[in-house]
C-alpha cells in the first residue's frame, strides 16, 4: 500500500514539475495581453529576441509595416487612419487626402471707375485667403517660410485680361493706408485674473501695434493708430504741455483700474465709431482701398451702457502720470446695443475685430460681440488664459495684415460682365474662387478722380 502511495505522490510530482517548466511560474510564453486571458495566467510584455526583418510588438514577433495607405501612418507597427496623416496643403476625405480648399473672401466695397483719360475701366478689389481651417494666408510667405505663397488673377467672363491691363503690385492705385483703433478694457476685473490680465494687454497692444507700423512703413503706406481705453468712463490720450502726443509704447503706462467701476463697453464702441469718421473726414486712410480697423478686448458683461447715463460734463475731466502723459475722461449717453450695430452699418469701410477673454464673460455678451465681428465682417476670438494674449493679438493682426490687393484697368466691353477671382497656393496646390457681377463702361461708372 505504500509502495502504491509513493508511486502516485512520484508521478503526480513529474507532472506539476513539466507544467511548471512551461509556465515559468504561472507565465505563458508569448500570451497577447487581452481580456480574453486565462486569470490563472500573466500577459508577458517583456521584450523577446525577434529573427531578422521582426520586432516584438503587442507581445509577440511579427514583421513590421513599411508602408499605409493613403490617409492612414503606423502606430506600434499597425496602419491607423489619422487626420493629420495627409501632407501639408491636403487633407482627409474618407480613406483619401485630397487637396485644401481655400475660401477667397472679397472685401466690400470693390472699387470700379470710368477713366475717360485712357478710355477704360478701372477695377480694384481687396481679398482675403483662408485655408481649410478658415485662418488667413499670407500671402507672400507661407507656413514653410517659403517665399510666394500665392497668386491671384482677376478674369473677366472666364478670360485673362490683357497683360496691359494688369495694375503692378506696387502702383500707387493698389497702395492701402491703415487707421487702427485700440478699445481696451480698464476694469477692476482685469486684475482678478490668474496671472492678472492688465499688464499682459498692454503688452501684447504695443508689441502688435510696432509690428503693424513696421510692415506699413515697408509697404510705403500710412498707418495711424487710435486709443480708448474705458470702464464706466471714456478715456483717450492727450498732448502734455510741450505739446507732446503719446508714442505706441506709451501704452505701457496707462493706469491701473480702479476697484470700483463698471464696464460700458457699448459706450467706448460708440465712441470711438465716431474717431474713425473723424479720422477718414480728415483724410486719413481716407481713399476707397483705405482700410479701418477697430479691435475690441474686453473681459466682462457691459452693465452700464443700458441704464446709465453719465454725459454731464461733471463726469469730465483730465489727468496725467508725472506731467510727463495726459489723458482726457468723460462719460457717455445711454445706448444700446442696436443703436451701435445700426451705426457700424454706415461704415462699410471699418472692420471691427474683438477679443473676448476670461471665464466672467456670459454666453450672451459673447453672442453680442460676435455679431458686432460679424456685421462689420471682422473676426471674433476667445480666450481664457492670460499667457495666451499676446498669441490672440498677433491672430486679430494676422486677420488684416493678410488683406491684399488686386486691379485691373482696360478697356473691357461695356455691360455686366463676371469677374471671377482665382487664388492658388503653390506649397500645396489648393485653389480657391470667388465670383461677381459689375456693370463697367463709361455709362456704367463713375469717372475716376485719381486718373491717370
Amino acid at each position: 500500500m505504500s509502495r502504491t502511495i509513493f508511486l502516485s505522490f512520484f508521478l503526480t510530482a513529474l507532472l506539476c514539475g513539466i507544467f511548471l517548466s512551461g509556465c515559468e511560474g504561472g507565465k505563458s510564453r508569448g500570451l497577447e495581453c487581452s481580456s480574453g486571458s486565462s486569470p490563472y495566467e500573466t500577459c508577458d510584455t517583456t521584450p523577446k529576441p525577434c529573427p531578422a526583418g521582426q520586432q516584438w510588438q503587442q507581445g509577440k514577433c511579427q514583421a513590421p509595416i513599411s508602408e499605409c495607405p493613403p490617409g492612414q501612418q503606423r502606430i506600434n507597427g499597425i496602419c491607423e487612419g489619422v487626420d493629420d496623416a495627409c501632407e501639408q496643403g491636403t487633407h482627409l476625405e474618407g480613406d483619401v487626402c485630397v487637396a485644401d480648399q481655400l475660401t477667397v473672401e472679397i472685401l466690400d466695397p470693390v472699387s470700379a471707375c470710368w477713366n475717360s483719360l485712357k478710355g477704360a475701366s478701372r477695377v480694384i478689389l481687396q481679398f482675403i485667403a483662408r485655408d481649410q481651417r478658415g485662418l488667413p494666408i499670407d500671402p507672400e510667405i507661407d507656413v514653410s517660410q517659403e517665399p510666394t505663397a500665392l497668386s491671384a488673377q482677376l478674369l473677366i467672363d472666364d478670360e485673362l485680361p490683357d497683360v496691359e491691363s494688369l495694375l503692378s503690385r506696387d502702383s500707387e492705385l493698389l497702395k492701402s493706408d491703415l487707421a487702427l483703433s485700440l478699445v481696451l478694457d480698464s476694469t477692476y476685473s482685469m486684475l482678478t485674473h490668474i496671472p492678472p490680465a492688465f499688464e499682459p494687454m498692454k503688452t501684447a497692444a504695443v508689441d502688435v501695434l510696432h509690428e503693424i507700423k513696421s510692415i506699413w512703413k515697408s509697404n510705403d503706406a500710412q498707418f495711424y493708430w487710435e486709443l480708448t481705453w474705458f470702464n464706466d468712463l471714456i478715456f483717450r490720450p492727450a498732448v502734455n504741455n510741450r505739446g507732446e502726443g503719446w508714442e505706441i509704447s506709451d501704452i505701457l503706462n496707462l493706469p491701473q483700474p480702479a476697484q470700483e467701476s463698471y464696464t460700458g463697453l457699448r459706450k467706448a464702441v460708440d465712441y470711438t465709431l465716431g474717431i474713425h469718421e473723424d479720422v477718414r473726414r480728415n483724410g486719413k486712410a481716407a481713399c476707397e482701398r483705405g482700410q479701418h480697423v477697430m479691435i475690441i478686448f474686453s473681459d466682462g458683461d457691459d452693465n452700464h451702457s443700458k441704464d446709465f447715463d453719465n454725459s454731464a460734463d461733471s463726469f469730465s475731466g483730465q489727468d496725467d502720470l508725472n506731467g510727463r502723459l495726459h489723458w482726457t475722461y468723460q462719460g457717455y449717453r445711454k445706448i444700446e446695443l442696436q443703436e451701435v450695430k445700426d451705426r457700424l452699418l454706415g461704415l462699410p469701410y471699418l472692420r471691427v475685430y474683438v477679443i473676448a477673454f476670461g471665464n466672467k464673460l456670459k454666453e450672451e455678451a459673447k453672442q453680442n460681440l460676435q455679431n458686432l465681428a460679424r456685421d462689420s465682417r471682422g473676426q471674433y476670438f476667445f480666450g481664457s488664459d492670460s499667457k495666451t494674449l499676446n498669441q490672440l493679438f498677433n491672430s486679430v493682426k494676422r486677420e488684416f495684415v493678410t488683406v491684399q490687393t488686386i486691379g485691373i484697368e482696360g478697356p473691357i466691353s461695356p455691360g455686366e460682365r463676371q469677374f471671377s477671382l482665382h487664388i492658388k497656393h503653390h506649397a500645396s496646390g489648393a485653389e480657391g474662387r470667388q465670383d461677381f457681377l459689375l456693370e463697367v463702361g463709361e455709362q456704367a461708372l463713375e469717372p475716376c478722380t485719381n486718373a491717370p
